[in-house]
């Protein structure tokens, strides 16, 4: 095997981890990292009950227990772990190419693209590129066209499986229904090896199951229903016919239009660290013929969505999608055939198994990572088969085709990579809060409601209160009155009010309380509730 692909491979990690290093490390630290290290302090505590969160899968709160153990930051930590599991999952798409049976040239073009993507999903959350990261591994496995000769690959995708599962629930029906399929192909295909490949599935279901069981019965016990996550079942709920706005998840979460809520336990940053207490309305999509319509319609809606995605990934997504289908259907088609041509059918197997659950629910773009990671993969594949075609033999023909595959998987990520390189609202809020702590404002949070682009308040204030060490109870309800939001106040105990924008409802209450900032700071003001002015 040629070694040229094998240095740049090198190079590119290498760039990765040092553009990782040299950055701003807080662009990095989100939201939902707070989340996840607050419930790793949780363990280190011995606050086990608080810690088991059916919501927030654990293996990376886990992954971060060493490093607060040893007193290093959260920002250090979180980077350090994309750090890592980038790295290895740019080396893991590199091996994964080989299942494409990709030439050195093209194999350097995909890592060539892959950089500025792997990026900027550094820039997005912890837990997905962690997800990404096993999937490319066990696709390695699964795609295999020797998977049935070793047991070791059955366990291991097993093993694989259940770290997925633990790092986000969706990868637990997904597994199921994706392992399950790969072994039927394989068993189809390999007459002479159906025991060997009956002995993988046996294997890899078995220690599955056995790793994923355990963490199932432990969030089953403590919410005293047989439950494999609460994610799923919320994310439903808030997503059902009469919902406000509903369409986004955004809008549907209680907490963004129901008022304050209390967090979970006593050391929970927000109510936002464990949703499953958060009282929802649910529906079933079989229970009237009515929300069955609307079931249908949501599913619609969510594959439009997911096309839009694709495209987002690259222009050349539905192309790509087109083209494969097509290459494998060249001959007269017949099942067999399909079968035969393994290395074309299960990367698209995969993309409809991987999509089409989550349309069940909800598509955003981070959900569907590795439908790009394979996207530009099978791109590169047609690219390798049209450079065989008489028309691409001259070389300014060939360059052209192949910038043009790698224009249209980097424009996007690299544009958000340098804008996000230029602040973010994780990166801001952190400045900010240096900024605050001169007023020593801790305690007990809560602020109004603003909308640009959306419910910025209380993303704006959730992510203040980590960096001021106190609890965020939510955003005031639309609309209230001032005798209202006085009795909210006092119900909760509330130490200091944050009003983003300006103040055009509820001026009169708040102006019987003193504004600590004294105007320094522009967009926000700060009511401390500890006593009226005098």
């Amino acid at each position: 095997m040629s070694k040229s692909s094998k240095i740049i491979l090198i190079f590119i990690m290498l760039i990765y981890v040092l553009i990782i290093i040299l950055t701003d490390q807080h662009l990095r630290f989100s939201a939902d990292s707070t989340l996840y290290l607050s419930i790793a302090q949780k363990y280190l505590r011995g606050e086990f009950k608080d810690a088991i969160n059916g919501y927030w899968n654990p293996l990376l709160s886990w992954l971060l227990i060493p490093f607060i153990y040893f007193g290093y930051s959260g920002v250090f930590a979180i980077n350090l772990i994309y750090v890592i599991f980038g790295a290895l999952t740019i080396f893991g798409v590199w091996r994964l190419s080989h299942r494409f049976k990709l030439t050195e040239k093209i194999r350097i073009v995909v890592l060539s693209s892959l950089l500025p993507i792997i990026l900027y999903y550094s820039f997005i959350q912890p837990f997905d590129l962690l997800l990404l990261c096993f999937l490319v591994y066990y696709l390695y496995i699964v795609f295999n066209d020797h998977y049935p000769e070793r047991i070791q690959n059955g366990v291991l995708s097993g093993v694989i499986g259940s770290l997925a599962y633990l790092t986000k629930s969706y990868a637990f029906p997904f597994f199921i229904t994706h392992f399950f399929s790969m072994n039927i192909l394989h068993y189809l295909r390999g007459r002479t090896e159906r025991k060997r490949i009956l002995r993988n599935a046996i294997a890899g279901f078995i220690v599955f199951f056995i790793i994923s069981g355990t963490w199932i019965a432990v969030i089953s016990n403590k919410y005293g229903y047989f439950t494999f996550s609460n994610m799923g079942k919320t994310n439903l709920a808030i997503m059902g016919p009469g919902s406000p706005q509903s369409g986004g998840l955004e809008f549907g979460q209680p907490m963004f239009y129901r008022g304050f809520i209390e967090p979970p336990n006593k050391t929970a940053i927000s109510a936002w660290e464990d949703p499953s207490y958060i009282e929802v309305k649910t529906w079933s999509p079989f229970g009237s013929l009515r929300d069955f319509k609307y079931f249908i319609k949501l599913i619609l809606k969510n594959l439009v969505c997911g096309l839009y995605i694709f495209e987002s990934f690259s222009t050349l997504s539905i192309t790509i999608i087109i083209g494969y289908v097509l290459l494998l259907i060249k001959q007269p088609f017949r099942f067999n055939n399909a079968i035969s041509r393994f290395d074309l059918l299960v990367p698209l197997l995969t993309i409809f198994l991987y999509t089409g659950g989550y349309t069940l629910f909800h598509l955003e773009a981070r959900y569907l990572w590795i439908v790009n990671i394979l996207l530009l993969l099978m791109g590169g594949y047609i690219v390798m088969v049209l450079l065989d075609n008489e028309f691409f033999k001259d070389s300014s023909r060939r360059i052209v085709l192949i910038l043009f595959l790698i224009l249209s998987f980097i424009f996007i990520p690299s544009y958000r990579v340098i804008s996000i390189s230029k602040g973010n609202m994780d990166s801001n809020m952190y400045s900010l809060s240096k900024d605050l702590k001169r007023f020593d404002i801790k305690g007990r949070i809560a602020s109004n409601r603003e909308y640009i682009p959306v419910h910025d308040a209380w993303h704006k204030t959730f992510r203040l209160s980590y960096w001021l060490d106190s609890r965020y109870y939510g955003q005031a309800m639309e609309g209230i009155s001032d005798e209202e939001l006085e009795n909210e106040l006092k119900k909760y105990d509330i130490d200091y009010y944050f009003v983003w924008g300006e103040l055009y409802s509820n001026a009169g209450l708040l102006s019987k309380y003193k504004e600590v900032t004294g105007g320094e700071i522009p967009g926000l003001k700060i009511f401390s509730l500890e006593g009226k002015k005098e």
